[in-house]
């Protein structure tokens, strides 16, 4: 678990690219990325233990989410980007925005999480249900405490 959430560390955050030989690649970040969703995928396969007729359901919603998930991950890929690049001279006013949009892509990655409960709830037993949101909160941990780690505290 501890190499798929350092995979997870890195997409999130879009560091760590020239760490690996085989991120030489056209497009590291792609190829973190998906391997990214591969590792958060087999996380998330050898942790639900899905029947065949939860898992023909569950996928295809799963990927669905995901998608929208990814939105939201890109929107703070930038944000974080826009932190660095203005890092040496921050404004207030740049301050406050970064601040303010990253309060609201939180607010906008819990009202997804929230919209696909129903979703999911027709389509695994509530306890296999808040083991995947287990899963999910622990990885989104992982990540936080990843990206957190990164970046440098304000003066």
């Amino acid at each position: 678990m501890r190499g798929i959430l350092g995979v997870l560390l890195l997409v999130a955050a879009g560091s760590g690219m020239h760490d690996s030989p085989r991120a030489q690649t056209a497009d590291p970040l792609a190829e973190l990325t998906d391997r990214y969703h591969r590792d958060r995928r087999r996380l998330i396969t050898e942790n639900l233990a899905l029947t065949a007729a939860e898992s023909r359901a569950f996928w295809p919603l799963y990927e669905e989410y995901e998608r929208d998930l990814t939105r939201l991950t890109e929107r703070r890929r930038a944000l974080i980007a826009e932190f660095g690049e203005n890092f040496d001279a921050m404004s207030d006013n740049m301050a406050k925005k970064i601040l303010l949009n990253r309060l609201k892509i939180e607010e906008e990655r819990n009202r997804l999480r929230r919209s696909y409960l129903p979703r999911f709830e027709k389509v695994l037993p509530i306890r296999k249900l808040a083991r995947y949101y287990q899963l999910e909160s622990k990885i989104r941990a992982a990540v936080e405490a990843g990206i957190a780690e990164e970046l440098p505290l304000l003066e």
